[in-house]
């Protein structure tokens, strides 16, 4: 049940209006609840394997109160890692050991096990260790209400695709059981609905043409294959950026505030500042819970370098069991460090044509280069190997073949020219909206200190362009959010 499907729709308003009726003490039981049986109509087998798991974090999290060894704490992370690794790695790691088999003994091997992956692996796995890892350091107190702390690992609204939340902000929400108002509920519809407009009226659309060509990848080179590069760049940005803000509308409407998970990052000069402002709350877990226990920048140059290269690893593997998402991680890490490498060679390059290094000009420049690079290592990530990926480069580099710019290709691949032309429209829409954001716009404050018949302006204009071009659009057909599968 994904957050553009009817179903969800109807399960969300069932439970906020239960939120609004109840009292403030059985608001914990009820996300609870509501946690569950979302999971539980995704798969009843895998919600009991949910709360299992949950019981398993939250005893050994009682049992830091009376021990906090070094030793205990490792058990316990790998207890809580050990499900993820078996049931997203056991197989890829079984497969490279057949390949060496094959490879040292000849012959063919197979070792390879049926395992269904649970919904949000990745997530709760990664909520569970953060919380056991703050017990340990004293940030937070061990819960000791079950209730609230099964709600806090399996809240619903994250479940699909995060943020990975923290120990210091929802639990602690939770704890004060929210905040019922009509003014978070008003904002969280609008937050929901901005996310159907990134979802339904965006990705999906980008999703039509970037599949039309990877489909039939031999039929297509140039221009067409580096456009479909280019759009799924954005189509994994729009897709996700608008979960992550059905999540937040979602949490907000239930009087919770949940953490930004991006911040314009295609607006980035540099690749290290788009991985700051990308999957934020994923790149502060591992910097938190990796990076710094690792040693982080205090040990030297080579160490910082060789702990960037370990978390872009670890969040290349956290991507997906295969050699093409550690490549993408790889490379997301090289190109960081080569950016830092040429940090002062540029300033002087600067310096010395007279150019300004803060200029509006050369930000673009930036950006444009940054779009290109990370343009390159998605395609790393959409590929289904390492071999399609050097495929896709390669039909890409063919020929440019630019006459398929005018001679209607574009308008065979999905999409109509109509549907086309409103692609390109959102895109410069959203453009110009994360640039008024980097130079301090805030639209929800905007939005939410206008007029009451400002704010259902707003309200309706979103409504009717989801319903108009996403639900009656050629893009929709409830497909999977891309960030599930992780």
């Amino acid at each position: 049940m994904t957050f553009n499907s009817f179903g969800f729709l109807g399960f969300f308003l069932l439970i906020c209006l239960l939120y609004y009726i109840l009292p403030r003490k059985a608001r914990t039981v009820l996300i609870a609840a509501a946690s569950l049986g979302f999971y539980a109509l995704y798969s009843v087998r895998l919600a009991f394997f949910l709360l299992i798991y949950i019981m398993f974090v939250y005893t050994i999290g009682r049992a830091f109160q009376k021990k906090k060894s070094r030793l205990v704490v490792i058990v316990a992370v790998v207890s809580a890692l050990l499900p993820l690794l078996v049931c997203k790695y056991l197989n890829f790691g079984l497969n490279i050991i057949d390949r060496a088999a094959s490879i040292i003994k000849g012959g063919a091997y197979s070792h390879e096990f049926s395992i269904v992956v649970p919904l949000g692996i990745s997530y709760f796995t990664f909520k569970s260790i953060g919380y056991l890892a703050d017990v340990y350091k004293g940030k937070t107190e061990t819960e000791s209400n079950f209730l609230r702390f099964f709600a806090y690992i399996s809240f619903f609204p994250e479940m699909l695709t995060g943020p990975i939340d923290r120990t210091d902000n929802l639990l602690k929400q939770l704890k004060e059981d929210g905040t019922k108002s009509f003014r978070n509920l008003e904002k969280g519809v609008i937050l929901l609905l901005f996310g159907y407009f990134e979802k339904m009226c965006i990705a999906d659309r980008l999703g039509i043409f970037v599949d039309s060509v990877y489909a039939n990848l031999y039929s297509y080179q140039g221009i067409v294959v580096i456009i479909a590069i280019a759009f799924y760049s954005l189509q994994i940005y729009m897709d996700f950026a608008g979960c992550t803000h059905m999540a937040l509308g979602v949490g907000k409407a239930l009087g919770f505030d949940l953490p930004e998970n991006f911040k314009q990052p295609y607006m980035a000069v540099s690749v290290q500042e788009f991985w700051q402002n990308w999957h934020m709350s994923l790149m502060e877990w591992l910097k938190e819970y990796i990076y710094i226990p690792l040693g982080g920048n205090r040990k030297g140059t080579f160490r910082k370098y060789l702990n960037m290269m370990v978390v872009f690893f670890a969040s290349g593997l956290w991507h997906g069991a295969g050699f093409n998402f550690i490549v993408w991680g790889c490379l997301n890490g090289i190109l960081q460090i080569i950016g830092m490498l040429l940090g002062k060679g540029k300033t002087f390059v600067y310096e010395k044509c007279g150019i300004a290094a803060d200029s509006e000009g050369l930000r673009w420049w930036k950006r444009a280069g940054t779009f290109i690079l990370m343009s390159c290592t998605w395609v790393f990530f959409r590929a289904q190997s390492l071999g399609e990926a050097i495929k896709i480069f390669k039909r890409a580099a063919a020929g440019l073949n630019l006459w398929n710019l005018s001679d209607g290709t574009l308008y065979t691949l999905g999409l109509n020219e109509k549907n086309f032309c409103l692609l390109l429209f959102f895109l410069l829409f959203i453009t110009v909206f994360d640039y008024a954001k980097t130079r301090g716009f805030k639209p929800m404050e905007w939005v939410m200190t206008g007029h009451w018949i400002f704010r259902s302006f707003v309200f309706v204009v979103l409504l009717f362009t989801v319903i108009v071009f996403g639900i009656y659009g050629t893009a929709f057909d409830a497909a999977s959010f891309i960030y599930m599968q992780f």
